[in-house]
């Protein structure tokens, strides 16, 4: 068996109700035929941040914004398709390493307060505060809830899991654990992200402000008691994160 790729799920999660500024984050990405492929993220008007393993195809996908119930149009979401998709050069689908992939849109979000963009820390402050061992996490989604079937959950999830030290995780898991990964939850927890959450936010508050710490990107199993969930690191990206929204808008100008 390989890695089990996550579209993220939680498992033992909450219904969305923790924080409106939190949870309004998650972007439901559905391909040309609207099927639920995964979560996301909006970091700028234009852009998306999810993971490399669920765009793979590339072509035929957008997205959709301000949703809450999965299956119910609401009154103030909004859909747009993908013109671009960029995923990491060097995202490696055996190893699940550099799983980071950015979709530009066809046309800017127009901000409410159900489809509003995620932070991004410095590298400093991500290192020093907001990744350190223990730190709590907020991670969101529609995926399974159960480690047995893909029964999506219809309404926006969470769960609240603290990072783990890296050597701690290493040992935990069968697949190695590079340092463009977080691991996150609490052994003989199952709190988990599962199949249907990948490319959704791992967040955390500081200092009155959410930022965006990590991407759901693969486990072994989920809610497995003796696991963690593995979770690739934002703040390695962010140079290759804004080279490639600087690239776009100067082809935009000509």
């Amino acid at each position: 068996m390989g890695l089990m790729l996550l579209t993220k799920t939680m498992i033992h999660f909450k219904s969305v109700a923790f924080e409106k500024s939190a949870s309004n984050l998650n972007i439901m990405l559905q391909n040309s035929k609207g099927r639920f492929l995964c979560g996301g993220v909006l970091i700028h008007p234009s852009w998306v941040l999810t993971a490399a393993h669920c765009v793979e195809a590339k072509v035929g996908l957008k997205v959709r914004l301000g949703k809450f119930h999965r299956l119910r149009t609401e009154a103030e979401e909004q859909t747009i398709w993908v013109d671009k998709c960029v995923s990491h050069e060097n995202y490696s689908k055996d190893t699940s390493d550099n799983d980071i992939a950015m979709l530009h849109l066809a046309e800017p979000v127009m901000y409410n307060k159900y489809s509003l963009p995620i932070c991004l820390p410095s590298r400093e402050l991500a290192e020093q505060e907001l990744t350190r061992s223990g730190k709590q996490m907020v991670v969101t989604g529609w995926g399974s809830t159960s480690d047995v079937n893909n029964n999506y959950s219809t309404l926006l999830s969470f769960i609240e899991i603290p990072i783990v030290p890296r050597n701690e995780c290493a040992q935990a898991m069968r697949f190695a654990i590079s340092d463009n990964m977080l691991c996150a939850g609490s052994l003989g927890d199952k709190k988990d992200s599962c199949s249907g959450d990948s490319g959704g936010p791992m967040i955390t508050k500081y200092k009155d402000t959410w930022f965006l710490v990590g991407l759901v990107s693969w486990g072994e199993g989920c809610g497995r008691k003796e696991k963690f969930g593995v979770y690739t690191k934002v703040s390695q990206y962010l140079e290759w994160i804004q080279h490639h929204i600087d690239a776009m808008s100067a082809s935009w100008k000509g």
